[in-house]
């Protein structure tokens, strides 16, 4: 192949790299924590701020979208486990257990409306996946208020409007609960009607279970109908949500608010009494204002629940952890002190028992790590502890190509041929097997991928890239830098 035509492959290469890797430094180097935070406001969020700063945040966002992530190892964050609540699932079904199938159905339903929900929660580079057949992990990366992700993850979404059972709620006095606010003799409440609490802030500006309501069994209208939930400003520019019902649904709402003029309207969310609007007269046209004592934040929270969905199945937390951001940045630290050990230790080596051709083997090893940072950052990638494993067990793979090469250059040379023949023919060698053994560890890395998840899976991943590339620099990179420079230096005596 023409050594211009060689080279113009790698320069296009790196290019490609390092227009891949600019956007990570930028983003890391450039930007402060302040600017990276803004890009986590969603849509709503935006709208409150001036035109220019919600461009300049666009086009940041633009930019997050290939870089290399720092999982939640690396930066910190929330670690949950979820599945399903099975004592609740036979309690709705009247004793009868679920199958396993039905089970497994459900899950894939509760994956999709949890990426809708966290997609739209702002964390950058989530972690949904599944564990078994009835678990599912949640990693949220640089998340740090685990009460607002519960929020989000655990919310059933489960939308219901209920007509208030005004003369049994009448009837509820103090003595009837206990220190836990829990009703001790259920009897009180028919058969037709049901307990529920309404929940609101209290002196700590914290939302919690208050007073108790009854309220009719009979769903009125549920979130299927719903169309859209978004947040608007009331007259006051408080926040509220405003719901939007389909055409099917607004015909039944503005039956049911017709039919129940001068009752009390209970909406009804995950079993939380949030709002008793009183019924004055027929609403028409399908839009429903949520009104309360709502930060921007639970507004918007709650808007999104609603706008992904209910789950098929309770759910609980089988496990949660947070880790702190200081963790993530120790964890850094020793991982980027491990590389540069390793690197440096692989490039001495190579100068001390290689020489001058050790140069080039460095040359080759330094342009592996930045095409491979390159790609990864292409391919927005979440870098974990293991990730970066993998990018040292690279750095193992990209010498020992070159020392195979290097070795059978030097038994050509010893068998007495030419310069040029020796370099020629301890790259034709040396090639099939350095290719077996990469394409075995490609094979073994695929299927590693196929089967785990998470952080293991970032490690095959950047193991698999780094072969790739690998084998690009160690027998593409270095042969070209041979010939240039038995050519350009017209070298008699090679330095191995």
């Amino acid at each position: 192949m023409n050594k211009i035509f060689r080279i113009l492959i790698i320069l296009i290469v790196v290019g490609v790299a390092v227009w891949g890797f600019s956007s990570t430094y930028i983003w890391y180097f450039r930007y402060s924590k302040e600017d990276r935070d803004l890009t986590n406001l969603t849509a709503e969020e935006l709208m409150y701020l001036p035109e220019d700063k919600r461009l300049d945040i666009r086009e940041k966002k633009k930019l997050r979208s290939r870089i290399i992530n720092l999982g939640l190892d690396l930066q910190g964050g929330i670690h949950m486990v979820l599945e399903p609540d099975y004592e609740e699932m036979e309690r709705r079904r009247g004793g009868e257990k679920l199958t396993q199938a039905e089970v497994k159905d459900a899950m894939r339903r509760v994956m999709e409306i949890l990426r809708n929900r966290i997609d739209q929660f702002g964390v950058s580079e989530p972690s949904i996946t599944t564990q078994g057949e009835d678990r599912i992990v949640v990693e949220l990366p640089g998340s740090k208020d685990p009460d607002r992700a519960k929020n989000v993850v655990m919310g059933r979404g489960l939308l219901e409007f209920k007509i208030v059972d005004e003369e049994t709620s009448g009837k509820l006095v103090r003595d009837m609960f206990d220190g836990g606010g829990n009703l001790i003799d259920g009897s009180v409440i028919p058969d037709s009607s049901e307990l529920r609490y309404v929940w609101e802030k209290n002196e700590f500006d914290v939302m919690e279970r208050q007073r108790a309501v009854v309220v009719y069994d009979e769903v009125l209208l549920d979130g299927s109908y719903l169309k859209k939930a978004q947040v608007a400003a009331d007259q006051f520019g408080k926040p509220e949500v405003l719901f939007s019902l389909s055409t099917e649904g607004a015909k039944l709402f503005a039956k049911v608010t017709e039919a129940n003029v001068g009752k009390r309207l209970a909406l009804v969310l995950d079993n939380k009494v949030l709002y008793m609007p009183m019924i004055r007269e027929r609403i028409p046209g399908g839009e429903v204002r949520v009104t309360g004592d709502f930060t921007m934040k639970e507004a918007q929270d709650m808007a999104l629940v609603l706008r992904a969905g209910a789950f098929p199945v309770p759910l609980q937390i089988a496990e949660e952890r947070t880790i702190g951001p200081s963790l993530g940045e120790d964890t850094i630290k020793a991982g980027v002190k491990a590389a540069y050990i390793a690197a440096a230790l692989v490039v001495l080596f190579m100068l001390v028992y290689y020489k001058l051709s050790g140069i080039i083997a460095n040359i080759a090893l330094a342009l592996n790590i930045f095409i491979l940072l390159g790609i990864l950052a292409w391919l927005n990638f979440t870098l974990t502890l293991p990730g970066i494993a993998g990018m040292i067990l690279t750095v193992g793979m990209a010498v020992d190509a070159n020392v195979i090469i290097f070795e059978r250059i030097k038994e050509e040379l010893r068998s007495g041929k030419t310069l040029n023949a020796a370099i020629q023919g301890g790259y034709d060698k040396a090639f099939r097997t350095i290719l077996d053994a990469n394409i075995t560890t490609l094979i073994a890395t695929f299927v590693l991928s196929q089967f785990v998840s998470g952080p293991i899976k970032g490690f095959a991943v950047t193991l698999s890239v780094g072969i790739v590339v690998n084998m690009f620099t160690s027998i593409f990179v270095t042969r070209l830098l041979f010939a240039v420079g038995v050519d350009m230096f017209r070298v008699k005596k090679l330095s191995i």
